[in-house]
């Protein structure tokens, strides 16, 4: 990489790493990046003389007693120079380019505040590869068609210093759980996180070994989705009870999750209970696992609500504006903040032509609801509406129809109606308007709530012509089949906007 403009400060957050701590940071030191790096290791409380096995390798040491990955890595943030902060743990060994790729990956992409790599395991367990292929589709999926990976590997991470602190640090309610997937969400509210599965590093699997059912439950299921959870609703911090990994690798002490079948087979039972339910109340918009939902109103007059996702998003919004004018048809439309600020004329033309907003979120997160901070992204989209059209939404509507309980607990204590739909016309990829026309009128019920969009997530847009190509069909054929159209406020018999 020609003139480096970056200064790297690559941290490592370390409790009894002298064995292994030599061969990463040799990999440190045999970098080929031409720019200014420094290497901190964070000594979080060792015993066994890390902090000296640091030093002989030039590494700057900093101590950090309170025991807990996430405050060794705050720790490393406050101590660190550099404009980009590399993780890594002290078992890595990085490849000569790593440092390299990400300094030019952040020179090439400005607007990324994360960039997340992966991970080749030395001797990795049978049992492990399945997840480790697993994670690696997920997130590769997720980065394609959501912009934002799955999860991140903190092992093999950076982030800009300045999103780092935007973001608020490193959450100390987590100090050795949740503390990756905690991380990723926050960032992405300051800006876009990219998942490379080309930045690859080397790592011990010690963390694996001889712990199947330590790491299905305990890692897996405790640490990162019923610890998260336990955090978000005692707000007092998650911490685990089992040995250092690090020790039972070495010492290969005798496994203290080594169950009875019996026990284990019913552990694994309630795990699926339990994750079932997780998931079906997350990413099933009609569920009500976690709160009351509306997506359809349970009449018998044959009375529909048509909303529109994502907007304001022209020319589109305002086409569909024409349609619904010249049909004299009233719909509802949830925005997005910041589309609100970037049309802020559509937005006010939408309410004064007797339509109804509704609140989408701010940015239009898929994994905003995960982590617990729904209050201010809710109470930023609401003040940008308020400040533009006047009014604060009674309706909201979250993204991808995804819901958390901390998520509807928020919105129950602002008084918000949880909105979602009962008919999708799947219109995001733009099928052609006959397509679209037919899965709406083939789904429509009485009292359904229609799903359609005038825009895409957020300010970068997207074509929406069949949409509203496909709209005049819609209405047209449901109104030959006695259908009539309200506002969901109509619908529901709720207040449209708070008071």
């Amino acid at each position: 990489m020609e003139n480096p403009a970056y200064m790297l400060s690559v941290v490592i957050p370390a409790y009894n790493e002298a064995l292994v701590l030599p061969r990463c940071l040799r990999s440190l030191r045999d970098q080929d990046y031409q720019g200014e790096y420094e290497v901190i290791v964070v000594d979080n409380g060792s015993t066994d003389g890390t902090g000296e096995v640091a030093r002989r390798f030039g590494a700057i040491v900093v101590h950090c007693r309170q025991k807990g990955v996430a405050y060794a890595r705050e720790v490393g943030l406050q101590s660190a120079k550099g404009e980009i902060l590399v993780q890594c743990d002290a078992d890595n060994v990085m490849p000569p380019n790593w440092l390299s790729k990400i300094a030019s990956h952040f020179e090439t992409h400005p607007e990324d505040a994360g960039l997340s790599g992966d991970a080749h395991y030395q001797d990795e367990p049978l049992w492990h590869r399945p997840f480790s292929l697993i994670n690696r589709w997920l997130n590769q999926i997720s980065h394609r068609w959501l912009r934002c990976p799955m999860s991140i590997l903190a092992a093999n991470f950076a982030a800009r210093r300045e999103a780092l602190i935007a973001a608020g640090g490193y959450n100390l309610n987590l100090p050795q759980c949740g503390d990756e997937l905690d991380l990723l969400l926050r960032l992405k509210g300051i800006g876009s996180v990219t998942y490379d599965p080309h930045l690859i590093m080397e790592t011990s699997s010690r963390r694996f070994r001889g712990r199947f059912w330590q790491f299905l439950l305990s890692d897996v299921l405790y640490s990162t989705a019923v610890g998260l959870l336990l955090q978000r609703i005692t707000r007092r911090p998650i911490r685990i009870s089992r040995k250092n990994v690090r020790e039972e690798a070495f010492a290969r002490r005798p496994r203290p999750w080594a169950w009875r079948p019996r026990v284990a087979i019913s552990a694994v039972v309630i795990l699926m209970v339990i994750s079932g339910t997780l998931v079906y109340g997350f990413f099933v918009p009609t569920s009500e696992a976690f709160g009351k939902v509306y997506y359809a109103s349970k009449i018998h007059e044959k009375v529909v609500a048509l909303t529109f996702d994502d907007g304001p998003n022209e020319p589109y919004t305002s086409q569909i504006l024409d349609i619904l004018h010249q049909y004299d048809v009233k719909a509802t439309f949830f925005v997005v903040g910041r589309n609100v600020e970037y049309y802020p004329e559509t937005t006010r033309r939408i309410i004064a032509e007797g339509h109804v907003v509704g609140n989408h979120s701010w940015n239009h997160s898929a994994v905003q609801p995960i982590v617990d901070r729904r209050d201010l992204d809710l109470a930023r989209s609401q003040r940008a509406i308020k400040q533009v059209a006047g009014v604060e939404p009674h309706l909201f509507r979250p993204p991808f129809g995804r819901k958390t309980p901390w998520e509807m607990k928020q919105l129950r204590k602002q008084d918000m109606v949880v909105v979602t739909w009962s008919v999708s016309a799947n219109d995001p990829r733009q099928p052609p308007p006959s397509v679209i026309a037919g899965r709406v009128v083939k789904r429509t019920k009485s009292g359904a709530i229609i799903l359609l969009h005038d825009g895409n997530e957020t300010i970068h847009g997207g074509n929406r012509t069949n949409t509203v190509a496909a709209l005049p069909l819609i209405i047209e054929i449901l109104t030959r089949e006695g259908y009539t159209f309200v506002t969901v406020p109509e619908l529901l018999k709720v207040d449209p906007y708070l008071h």
